[in-house]
């Protein structure tokens, strides 16, 4: 009797242990394909066919991946095998999203200024600023932007390639750039109304706080072994200034 039952409590322990295994087995495979759906480098598994989100998904990784390696490489370090490679794709998966690495750098930057337009959106709709307020509130955010992704700057701003790819793909020609430019001048015809300048120079004064603020920026971001006495101060007057040339030229 004492066999029978040392036997049976050892096959239920056996019984016990398997199926903990196998438990741990199955959570252990789950947990790898969580981590795995997480992971760039297996975005292509996920992308099923017609499905949006997925596609924007592996859309996003890409312009991560490529923006990892900038960040690393310089825009050199961009291709379209690198920034695959880096994804966990193919190449050839790649270019059902961008035809090349203009495009690519096309979709880096369509995502900045869409990102930022977004944000400039946001501060607009506060319903407690004038417009004189607004103004200064678009130039802060814009800055803001910017100071927060210098490599964002960088690539945009400062990249012969990329502006030499841009103009060839008529960047500007861009939904999301003439949205842009749309924005800036219906502000500054709403400034000037408020302040009795002229509407017809609303464009001009866009331009003019364009100049201004990517001066500022490029100082800023770029110089940085100039000796600034006191940056935070530097801003806010940068910000002040940048809003009263603007304003001053509607004046005119």
């Amino acid at each position: 009797m004492k066999k029978d039952n040392a036997l049976l409590f050892t096959l239920n322990l056996l019984v016990n242990i398997h199926i903990n295994i196998r438990v741990s087995f199955m959570i252990d495979r789950m947990a790898g394909k969580l981590i795995n759906r997480s992971r760039i480098g297996n975005a292509s598994s996920r992308v099923r066919r017609g499905n949006v989100e997925d596609q924007e998904a592996l859309r996003r990784a890409t312009l991560d991946a490529a923006m990892r390696l900038f960040q690393a490489q310089g825009l050199h370090g961009v291709t379209m095998r690198a920034v695959a490679a880096e994804v966990g794709v193919s190449a050839m998966a790649l270019y059902r999203y961008f035809p090349n690495k203009a495009g690519l750098l096309r979709g880096l930057w369509e995502f900045a200024i869409t990102e930022l337009n977004g944000l400039i959106n946001a501060a607009l709709a506060n319903p407690d600023l004038n417009f004189r307020q607004k103004l200064r509130a678009a130039i802060n955010v814009f800055l803001a932007y910017y100071e927060a992704r210098p490599d964002y700057y960088r690539l945009i701003f400062m990249t012969e390639q990329a502006y030499v790819e841009s103009v060839e793909s008529r960047w500007t020609e861009a939904p999301i750039y003439q949205e842009v430019l749309m924005m800036a001048q219906n502000l500054s015809k709403a400034v000037a109304q408020e302040i009795g300048g002229d509407p017809a120079r609303a464009r001009l004064a866009s331009d003019l706080r364009y100049a201004l603020s990517t001066g500022y920026l490029h100082a800023r971001l770029i110089n940085t072994r100039y000796p600034w006495q006191d940056l935070t101060a530097l801003r806010i007057q940068a910000v002040e200034q940048i809003a009263t040339s603007v304003e001053n030229c509607l004046k005119c």
